[in-house]
This record gives C-alpha cells, sequence and structure tokens, in this order.
C-alpha cells in the first residue's frame, strides 16, 4: 500500500489502517468512523479501496449526488459484479433509456394501483406459518420473503420460490460489499465474486426462459415492460437487460425487507414508541423514514468526476470516484439533533437513504409501501411481539448495513 501518511488528503490514523482492519472496523460499526470524518476530514483518500474519495457530510453526500460535475459510475467491485451497462453506471441517453423502462411501473400512484394486492396475501400467509412456533428470527423468515417476493412477482418470477430468490441477493451482496483493493489494484476477495458469478449463471439460466416468454408473449410483468417499452418493435434482448437486472435483483430485493427491520430494531429500543405505532398504524410511514434515515440499509452511492470541481474544499480531478455516504450523512449533527438516536417524533425533513439526483432510487415508493404492508401485517399478526431476550439481533454492514437476524417472540 502507499504511503500517503503525510498527504492532506488521507490522514495518518486512517492509512496507517489495513484493508481488513478497515473492513472490520466500517462493518462492525460505520458510525464512530463517520462521526470522526464528518468532524475532522469531511472528504478523504481511501487507498485501502483502490484511492477513492469518501464523502461524509450531508450537504457535501447531496453536492455530489446532484451536480452535473459527476455521472454515474461502477467502482472495481460493481463493474466486476454487474458489467457495463447497467443502470447505475448508465448517464445521459442510455440512463433515460433504462429508467423510462424502469421507472414507470414504480410511480408513486402505480403503485398504490397494485401494492396491497401484491404484498397482503403473501405476507398474512406467512405470519400464519409462523404463528404455531410462537417465536421467529423475523428477518430471515419474514420481512425477507415478503420483500423478495413482492418484488419477484411484480417482475414476473412467480415461478421462482422466495428462499432461492433470497440466496440470490444475499450471494450478489456478498461480493459487492468487497472494496478493499491489493497493491496490484485487483480485489482482495476473488472467492465472493466466483461464488456470484455462479449465483449470475443460475439467474441467466432461470430468468432467460421467462424473459423469451415475455418477449413472444407479452403481459403486464414489469419484465415485459423492460423487455419492450419504448423500442420500436424491437424487443431488447436478454444480454441487454442482464446488467441491471443484477442490480435489481440485489440493491430492490434486499432493501425493503432490511429497511423494515432496521425500523423494528428502533421501535423494540424505544418500546414508548412501538406502542404508539401498535395504536396508530398512520404513524408507520413516518416510522419507515425514520428507520431509513436511521440505518440506511443501502449505504453508498458511488459517482465518478467528469471534469474537474471541489468538494469540502478538496479538489477533485477528472476520472475520480466518489464513494458518498448515505449511511453518514444521515446522521450529520448539523441537520439532525441527536443523529444516532431513533425517534419518530422528529420534525420531518429529507434524508438520503435512497440517493440523490438523476440516479436516485427508482424503487424507492415500492420499497416504503413493502415495508409499510409487512409491519402492519405483523402488528396484525401478533399484537404481543417482541424482541426475543434470550438471543441478540445481528447488525452489521456499512456499504449495505440491516439487521441480519431479529429473534423475536409472541
Amino acid at each position: 500500500m502507499a504511503d500517503l501518511t503525510t498527504t492532506t488528503s488521507t490522514p495518518f490514523w486512517l492509512a496507517e489502517m489495513s484493508s481488513s482492519e478497515l473492513e472490520e472496523q466500517l462493518t462492525a460499526d460505520p458510525y464512530g468512523l463517520y462521526a470522526r470524518l464528518r468532524r475532522d476530514h469531511p472528504i478523504v483518500r481511501v487507498p485501502q479501496m483502490g484511492d477513492v474519495w469518501f464523502v461524509t457530510r450531508y450537504d457535501d453526500v447531496k453536492q455530489v449526488g446532484s451536480d452535473r460535475s459527476f455521472h454515474g459510475a461502477s467502482d472495481l467491485a460493481h463493474m466486476t459484479l454487474f458489467e457495463e451497462g447497467n443502470v447505475l453506471s448508465a448517464e445521459g441517453e442510455p440512463h433515460r433509456e433504462q429508467r423510462a423502462f424502469i421507472d414507470p411501473q414504480l410511480r408513486k400512484r402505480k403503485v398504490a394501483t397494485y401494492i396491497d394486492d401484491l404484498v397482503r396475501p403473501y405476507a398474512r400467509k406467512l405470519l400464519e406459518d409462523l404463528r404455531p412456533a410462537g417465536r421467529a428470527d423475523i428477518v430471515t423468515e419474514y420481512l425477507e420473503p415478503v420483500s423478495v417476493r413482492s418484488l419477484g412477482d411484480l417482475l414476473g418470477l412467480e415461478s421462482v420460490d422466495s428462499p432461492t430468490l433470497q440466496r440470490w441477493f444475499h450471494g450478489l451482496s456478498q461480493a459487492l460489499v468487497n472494496k478493499s483493493i491489493d497493491e496490484n489494484g485487483e480485489l482482495v476477495n476473488k472467492a465472493a465474486f466466483e461464488h456470484a458469478e455462479g449465483v449470475k449463471e443460475e439467474i441467466r439460466a432461470t430468468v432467460g426462459p421467462i424473459i423469451d416468454r415475455v418477449t413472444a408473449t407479452p403481459d403486464e410483468s414489469s419484465m415485459s415492460h423492460w423487455v419492450h417499452d419504448a423500442t420500436n418493435g424491437n424487443p431488447r434482448t436478454a444480454d441487454q437487460l442482464w446488467p441491471t437486472l443484477y442490480v435489481v435483483l440485489l440493491g430492490a430485493m434486499q432493501e425493503p425487507g432490511h429497511g423494515a427491520a432496521n425500523t423494528l430494531l428502533g421501535l423494540f429500543q424505544n418500546p414508548d414508541q412501538l406502542e404508539q405505532v401498535r395504536g396508530d398504524r398512520s404513524l408507520l410511514p413516518q416510522a419507515i423514514e425514520e428507520g431509513l434515515r436511521w440505518i440506511a440499509p443501502i449505504g453508498i452511492f458511488t459517482r465518478r468526476a467528469t471534469e474537474p470541481t471541489v468538494v469540502a474544499g478538496e479538489p477533485i480531478a477528472v476520472g475520480d470516484i466518489v464513494f458518498c455516504s448515505m449511511g453518514s450523512a444521515n446522521r450529520d449533527e448539523s441537520r439532525w439533533t441527536d443523529p444516532d438516536r431513533f425517534d419518530i417524533a422528529r420534525p420531518p425533513q429529507p434524508h438520503l437513504a435512497f440517493s440523490a439526483g438523476a440516479h436516485t432510487c427508482a424503487g424507492s415508493h415500492f420499497g416504503k409501501a413493502v415495508e409499510e404492508i409487512a409491519l402492519d401485517e405483523l402488528f396484525d399478526a401478533f399484537p404481543d411481539l417482541r424482541q426475543d431476550e434470550e438471543q441478540a439481533e445481528s447488525l452489521q454492514g456499512w456499504f449495505f448495513r440491516a439487521v441480519r437476524g431479529l429473534p423475536v417472540r409472541w
């Protein structure tokens, strides 16, 4: 690793950390490091991740997300996993084309027309099946399955069972979170990417026939819209869709379930707020927004500078990659009082859990609607739901941060 201990853009204490030490600290609990960076080094170079810039304050993260000096980008892990042409790195007309077939089914008014019928029956069935046990890991046995089933059915993947969809997004996720780069500029954890390649092969083998079917016989599934919308009679091929489909099968599959889990943990840790929400479900939307702010399930978005610019006083060169920490920005002390505390009574104001600018997440309305229904049905089914004090929750991650396991009783 290059010696950056004397540069102004990388503080000594950060430069001297090994890649594994930095990853371990961020994965266990990134918020102490984020607070230190916001206070003393709001933008830093991180040599352990390929010398990317890391931005942590709310205003700076929003600037990079919205400024035309920056385009969508893929770091080495993104590009290795998702490949060229994915919606996260596309810009200009290619990006507009992709959003034109992704967005319509996910707009707020459109979501409201189908979301109950899509989500509630499956949520109720899962809860009824769980009832006799009296306990469960509510993340792996309920919130993740509801999340993947909802999006899977919307896409037209009804024939793919929920455990398979869960396994797919976990397999892809385990690769993408690995950002450490060795002295040769190569990704350190090659095994995770080799495993992800196997997952992608399975996705292509499973979803390819579905794409073939909707190509020949269009239907109302989102996959059919992806194939046919705005094509002037020349349907998109599976090869054109794979890069963005990998993105969706990872990020959009996991966000609603993990967002709901983060909100539920916040409520469990604040019993008075839990009782308020149980008694008045109209509070669920603001509880969900606070959960997304408190622990952003997707913690980072990536941009590339396309012209020289300045962020937080640091000159950014053309081609520089910037990691924007939504997880840090959403706990910026200059914007929220006592930001590490979960509080559904906070005055409402925008957070950055869904990125910013042209690449703002298309699925934000869908994801929040799935979360609301999943939690509403959970509280209805188990009025005495409580965290299992005999087993600890599992909370980890920084690129993706979420409650991975949450034992409960009823």
